[in-house]
């Protein structure tokens, strides 16, 4: 019995001294890690940093978070909203911020503590096509010209982001808070933008051909010129919006709110006015 015991025990023992080791071998791969990122007179280092840190957040559930964070701030801190409105702005992210873009693009979400937080940044043209930004904090960031097509936003916090001709066709908007920020001429085709909260937002010649804007909130949202065909309207609260010379043929207006909605050279050929109110 003693025997058994204290093999057991030498079980135990040898289990802890292997995770003791390997917690710190990660301990010293994320400090390595963290210094490569910090060093400035060499991209490649800090791409390197990058992508170290990006395999810890694979190997270690525990440290996942903690990576994320780091990135995130790492972006924050370097690609802040005054960059967009600076003279020496570039049209597009910097090499090391996109790739931290990328990472966070492919990350793990199952792993995440808490939603990405990404608010006021300059990510003018930024690429994050197919991700997954559940719930992230983007409000206020310059996603001008981004490609955000088929990407997961749902309940994002994108309240006075600059989203003007940006890709978000087929993107998952839902519950989103998109409230006055500027969406002129972006790309929505498809799009769900189911129960979205779209108030005061700049719509000026976007493109929402067929997209899903059930139930969502676009009261006093411009949509000068706004492409709508085909679009799901249903139960929407376009109370005082602006849809001057709006498309809306074939639109789906079932139930929906016009109270005090400005609709001169809009055209609503053969779109579905049932039960709508405010006509």
């Amino acid at each position: 019995m003693l025997t058994a015991l204290a093999a057991v025990g030498a079980l135990v023992f040898t289990a802890l001294s292997l995770q003791a080791t390997r917690e710190g071998q990660l301990t010293d791969r994320f400090s390595k890690a963290v210094e490569q990122l910090g060093t400035e007179d060499s991209l490649e280092v800090r791409l390197g940093g990058i992508y170290a840190l990006e395999r810890i957040a694979f190997d270690s559930a525990r440290d996942h978070p903690v990576v994320m964070e780091v990135l995130s701030a790492y972006v924050r801190e370097h690609a802040p909203l005054p960059m967009c409105t600076s003279t020496a702005s570039s049209e597009h992210p910097a090499t090391d911020v996109q790739a931290i873009l990328t990472v966070l693009a492919r990350r793990d979400q199952k792993r995440d503590d808490d939603a990405l937080d990404l608010n006021n940044t300059c990510l003018r043209s930024a690429v994050l096509g197919s991700s997954s930004l559940v719930g992230a904090d983007l409000g206020g960031t310059d996603l001008s010209g981004a490609h955000l097509a088929v990407a997961d936003l749902s309940g994002a916090n994108l309240s006075g982001a600059n989203l003007s001709g940006a890709d978000l066709g087929a993107a998952d908007l839902t519950t989103a808070d998109l409230t006055t920020a500027d969406l002129s001429g972006a790309l929505f085709d498809v799009a769900n933008l189911d129960s979205t909260n779209v108030a005061g937002a700049d719509l000026t010649h976007a493109h929402l051909e067929r997209a899903n804007l059930t139930s969502a909130n676009l009261t006093s949202a411009n949509l000068t010129y706004a492409y709508l065909e085909r679009a799901n309207l249903t139960s929407a609260n376009l109370t005082a919006a602006n849809l001057t010379a709006a498309r809306l043929i074939y639109a789906n207006l079932t139930d929906a709110d016009l109270t005090g909605a400005r609709l001169i050279y809009a055209s609503l050929t053969a779109a579905d006015l049932t039960r709508t109110r405010g006509l």
